[in-house]
């Protein structure tokens, strides 16, 4: 049986084993081209692995912008403000029917500004007395309620004509009574609804 060969160190003046420096050239069987390897430098890999951290983290950024650009776009898709009260001459406000609902407005949406597909339905309750003479301003609305007028005609009781309702884009709405009816106290207790 063949047994190991010792290998002997040189000592160093500590009685230290010292390993001598050799120039690559100098060993046989090694590629330089191996040893200049990114793969096999270490440093070279910790650089390697921080670009691709900080590439990681930045599609991390991107992508959590987009949720959130994604979270906007969508928590506004429905919206319904509910009924708001307006401006109307408290003698005349809400006395048609003192038991019925109030002036308000509302307007529900469904889509926005964001995807480019959207629409707005807004209705106007009027529940108005003591219209009298030909036209008369009845309410005030918020300003940017009405996109664009919009005019309706309102039933009173079944003696009367109908009054025609005209809201405009400055907010006003004004009633207009038929001439037949002109020189009687008319009324409105009615609810408009209407698309954009």
């Amino acid at each position: 049986m063949n047994e190991p060969t010792e290998i002997k160190y040189s000592l160093d003046e500590n009685e230290e084993p010292y390993f001598a420096a050799t120039h690559i050239d100098g060993v046989q069987g090694l590629n330089k081209a191996d040893l200049d390897n990114d793969f096999i430098d270490v440093n070279k890999k910790i650089a390697k692995l921080e670009v691709l951290v900080k590439d990681q983290q930045k599609i991390i950024e991107d992508n959590k912008k987009t949720v959130e650009l994604h979270e906007k776009t969508l928590s506004d898709m429905v919206g319904d403000t509910g009924w708001i009260e307006f401006q109307v001459p408290p003698s005349m406000k809400n006395k048609a029917v003192s038991s019925g609902f109030k002036c308000a407005i509302r307007e529900v949406r469904a889509g926005n500004n964001l995807i480019g597909n959207y629409f707005v339905v807004r209705s106007i309750r009027l529940n108005v007395s003591e219209i009298t003479g030909s036209s008369m301003q009845i309410a005030q609305l918020p300003t940017g309620f009405i996109t664009d007028n919009q005019s309706f005609m309102a039933r009173q009781h079944g003696h009367s004509h109908p009054i025609t309702i005209e809201c405009k884009k400055d907010g006003s709405v004004t009633a207009f009574v038929h001439p037949d009816d002109q020189n009687k106290t008319n009324w409105v207790y009615q609810e408009f609804t209407w698309l954009e």
